[in-house]
């Protein structure tokens, strides 16, 4: 099929990929959204490529550039946050994926698994670290602790950066620590999530437009999941579908990763992370609203086991753009 034919683009206007950033993730941001816009200058779409540097600078930018609709391929804080999506939001530009609220909550690792265990949906136990000025702050008396093997995270970051794996809690200090310094936070209170270990396998659930993806099994060649694995060709092999998983351990997924983007406010093309323990029973990692698009990403393999390329997916994220509500003055 031409992907050129599924999209009507005359509606879309002046059409802009925001990529780069400011945070950790933006190299990976760049390499997500140059893939988007070689995707739609494939398609014969006019794109205008914004490497973002600076925030300040943006909004002028669009101004200036009649910006009518935002593909947004900004990872990390003030791109998957909320941040940009209430900025676009003032000025009543329709932008892709989730907006404010959803952003919002899914990249804080906490709030986010909050919710899910409100709603009764299954994820692991997890304690609260706060880390200031390189020293352990404090430890949240609201969480119970939990025994290791655990692992411990930066509340508020994706890629996995700041992710380590601890056998044991006798080291738990110095690697709180170090993810600390690794966080977006350092050098403020950095609030880290020591989350309980599930031993078993990692399976990844991407959903676009409401409608679930092929199911993919990562299997790291070494370790877990990390920023190196994730990002090096070769260091990962993916499963499509998934080695030896029963037909209802795929269907539990699929219905609790659709009912987390319920519950969450997700749109658009996100992904859900899933554990499965060795009693076959799934749990719930995290909800990414802004899913890599590199080469190695995860959303656009599952889009092209079942026949989606990655300019007709480039193509659906563009229509799918939207506000939430219009801020800004007629």
């Amino acid at each position: 099929m031409d992907d050129r034919q599924s999209i009507p683009t005359s509606h879309h206007g002046n059409i802009a990929v925001l990529m780069g950033g400011v945070s950790r993730e933006r190299e990976v941001s760049l390499r997500s959204g140059n893939a988007l816009v070689a995707a739609y200058q494939r398609l014969h779409i006019p794109v205008h490529p914004m490497d973002i540097q600076s925030f300040r600078s943006l909004v002028p930018t669009l101004i200036e550039k009649n910006i009518q609709t935002a593909v947004l391929a900004l990872h990390g804080p003030c791109g998957e946050d909320g941040a940009i999506q209430g900025l676009l939001e003032t000025l009543s530009i329709p932008y892709s994926g989730s907006g404010i609220a959803a952003s919002a909550l899914c990249m804080d690792k906490v709030l986010c698994k909050r919710l899910l265990r409100d709603a009764g949906l299954p994820t692991p136990d997890w304690s609260l670290a706060y880390v200031r000025d390189g020293q352990i702050d404090k430890l949240d008396p609201d969480t119970p602790w939990v025994e290791a093997p655990v692992f411990v995270k930066p509340a508020s970051s994706g890629s996995s950066f700041g992710v380590f794996f601890v056998k044991t809690l006798e080291s738990l200090k110095d690697v709180l620590i170090k993810s600390a310094q690794m966080s977006e936070t350092y050098q403020e209170t950095s609030a880290l999530m020591v989350e309980k270990a599930v031993v078993g396998f990692e399976l990844t659930l991407s959903i676009l437009d409401d409608q679930p993806l092929p199911i993919i099994e990562i299997q790291p060649e070494k370790g877990f999941y990390s920023y190196d694995n994730k990002y090096t060709a070769g260091r990962t092999c993916y499963k499509i579908p998934p080695d030896n998983v029963d037909a209802r351990v795929l269907d539990e997924v699929t219905q609790l990763g659709l009912e987390a983007g319920r519950v969450m406010g997700c749109r658009g093309l996100y992904r859900v992370d899933f554990m499965v323990d060795l009693n076959k029973r799934p749990w719930i990692l995290e909800i990414n609203t802004t899913p890599g698009l590199t080469a190695t990403s995860l959303a656009p393999k599952a889009a092209l086991a079942v026949g989606i390329s990655f300019d007709a997916l480039a193509a659906r994220i563009l229509a799918g753009s939207r506000l939430d509500r219009c801020c800004a003055d007629s």
